[in-house]
């Protein structure tokens, strides 16, 4: 509460107008749905728990991770990297930027960008110097404030809590970024470090899940989806509970006076009267129904975000609908929009990566140079390897691709470097020649 009864001051003391109930509901929503992908999810089911059963601690939790599943199926841009060539650059800018990409783990981040981004609606991705290499960090509204221009894709300010490693408030620290200055502060608002703003610019790109409208920065996506996570998770905790109760059968007595309950061990003779009777029933609790319950809420969960549900099925015979995911329309209409946006947001990124870069490295990239990304086709994946062979021959024909462009999609060893394929390529032609001959 002390923490809580702080922030405020603090917020109108930076000069944002920022704090309400609103969003601190939003961060606690995001925070919440991280934990639910990165399958944390204890803490909630006990407090769903809790608040319905009297005796929680009897049950035994046990939690299915759809929400992850769904996203990653759902955030297929980076499934295969894209090929990221420099136009109007020099061999050297090709050179740095190839480090840049290999140092940075860019592809890896890119990946867990759009998954987030998909997950939470809206993310910040910012390149940072560190340890004398270019790093990106994909940060997540849970420790993010923002204050925006004329639209949302306009920063003004970006506040980053950093919550320490312990619980205690002295830990609590803030980066508050401009285009002006940066300065760090702690938990009461004191100024611990300041200098200026060395780019300025403001070193983040803004990601949104969609096409934000005008008056909104923080985007909602995926609720339904954690809605149904939660209810899963419950019925598969009552699952383990009836299968228990069911597992062991309940001891009767007929036909004794006296009433009550006894307990006899093994060896023990128990006196019945006339027509009495001693046995075991078991209770008969409808697991099946229970079961099908789930099943149809995973498969629900599926459809309604324009997946297959044999993409959640567990039978092996129904596996090969998911290699044909993407043929469904839906799905293909929202990748389109999902390339579409993050074509833009790679080449915004490029921007601000050169000037992180150039504002600490002796190495420059040039100002001329522009990028230009080539998203892989997922259809393609689903083609037989005769049917990729006869399509690329055909467009090889064409002079739409060359025999390059196969070795690099067929080998990623390869890092899109061009000129290494091709003299790998040169090799087999010269090695086919002499044994030929």
């Amino acid at each position: 509460m002390l923490f809580q009864s702080q922030v405020p001051a603090l917020f109108n003391q930076i000069g944002m107008d920022l704090y309400n109930s609103a969003n601190s509901a939003r961060k606690l929503e995001a925070a919440k749905k991280l934990n639910f992908y990165f399958d944390e999810q204890r803490d909630r089911l006990d407090e769903q728990l809790n608040e319905l059963f009297s005796e929680p601690e009897k049950m035994v939790q046990l939690s299915l991770n759809i929400v992850k599943k769904i996203v990653d199926n759902l955030s297929q841009v980076y499934f295969s990297p894209p090929i990221r060539t420099l136009e109007d650059g020099t061999e050297k800018d090709e050179a740095i930027y190839k480090e840049i990409l290999e140092l940075s783990a860019f592809d890896t981040k890119m990946k867990q960008g759009q998954r987030l981004t998909k997950l939470c609606g809206t993310i910040l991705i910012r390149p940072v110097w560190r340890n004398d290499a270019i790093s990106l960090d994909v940060l997540t509204g849970n420790i993010l404030d923002v204050e925006t221009g004329d639209s949302p894709e306009i920063l003004k300010r970006v506040l980053i809590t950093d919550y320490g490693s312990s619980d205690r408030i002295e830990d609590v620290q803030y980066s508050l970024w401009t285009p002006e200055f940066f300065q760090r502060l702690d938990y009461r608002g004191n100024i611990l470090e300041e200098e200026p703003n060395p780019y300025n610019i403001l070193p983040f790109l803004p990601c949104f899940a969609y096409p934000p409208p005008s008056s909104s920065f923080w985007l909602s996506s995926m609720e339904s989806l954690i809605s149904i996570q939660e209810s899963i998770n419950l019925k598969i905790t009552d699952l383990l509970y009836l299968i228990q109760q069911q597992s062991y059968g309940v001891g009767y007595i007929k036909g004794n006076t006296g009433g009550g309950s006894l307990k006899v061990d093994p060896g023990s003779l128990v006196e019945l009267q006339e027509n009495g009777e001693i046995g075991f029933r078991s209770q008969e609790a409808e697991i099946d129904k229970v079961v099908n319950a789930i099943d149809k809420l995973i498969k629900w969960a599926a459809v309604s975000y324009g997946l297959s549900a044999a993409t959640m099925s567990t039978d092996p015979s129904q596996q090969s609908g998911i290699s044909k995911a993407w043929d469904n329309k839906e799905l293909s209409e929202m990748r389109a929009d999902d390339v579409a946006l993050w074509r833009t947001y790679e080449k915004q990124l490029f921007d601000i990566v050169r000037i992180v870069h150039n504002t600490h490295s002796n190495k420059k990239l040039s100002e001329k140079a522009n990028l230009r990304i080539d998203f892989a086709d997922p259809t393609k994946q689903s083609m037989t390897a005769k049917e990729q062979a006869e399509a690329d021959e055909l467009k090889i024909t064409q002079g739409v691709l060359s025999s390059v462009d196969v070795l690099l999609r067929e080998n990623p060893d390869f890092q899109n470097d061009r000129e290494k394929a091709l003299a790998h390529l040169l090799t087999l032609r010269e090695e086919m020649r002499l044994l030929t001959e």
